[in-house]
C-alpha cells in the first residue's frame, strides 16, 4: 500500500491528505485536505490501481474517495457521499452495494 503520491507542486503528498479524485477523460483532479486541488494528465484507472489496497473507494465512474475523509452519506435517497471539504459526490447504481458494504448503511 502506498503512503505517499508524487503530485506536481508537492514532492511527496501523504495519501491521507487526499480527499477525493475526480476523473475527466485522460485528466484527473486531486482534491486535498488543505483545500488545494491539482490537475494531472493521468487516468482515474491508474490512480485506482495505485491506491486499491488503501482506504480509497471507487464510488462512480468519475470519482474515487478516501473513506477516511467521508463525513456522511445518503445512500438511500440522493445516493451521495459527503466529504470533509463539503463535496457532495454521486454514487453510481452499480457501485451502491459496494459502497454500502464499505461505509456501512
Amino acid at each position: 500500500m502506498r503512503k505517499t503520491l508524487k503530485i506536481p507542486g508537492l514532492e511527496q503528498c501523504p495519501v491521507d491528505d487526499i480527499v477525493s479524485i475526480e476523473g475527466k477523460g485522460n485528466y484527473t483532479t486531486i482534491f486535498l485536505k488543505n483545500g488545494q486541488s491539482t490537475v494531472m494528465a493521468k487516468t482515474l484507472k491508474k490512480f485506482e490501481s495505485q491506491l486499491r489496497l488503501g482506504t480509497f473507494l471507487r464510488i462512480h465512474k468519475s470519482y474515487l474517495v478516501n473513506k477516511v475523509n467521508v463525513i456522511g452519506h445518503d445512500l438511500n435517497d440522493t445516493k451521495t457521499v459527503k466529504t470533509i471539504l463539503n463535496q457532495t459526490l454521486p454514487v453510481s447504481r452499480r457501485k451502491l452495494d459496494l459502497v454500502r458494504g464499505q461505509l456501512g448503511s
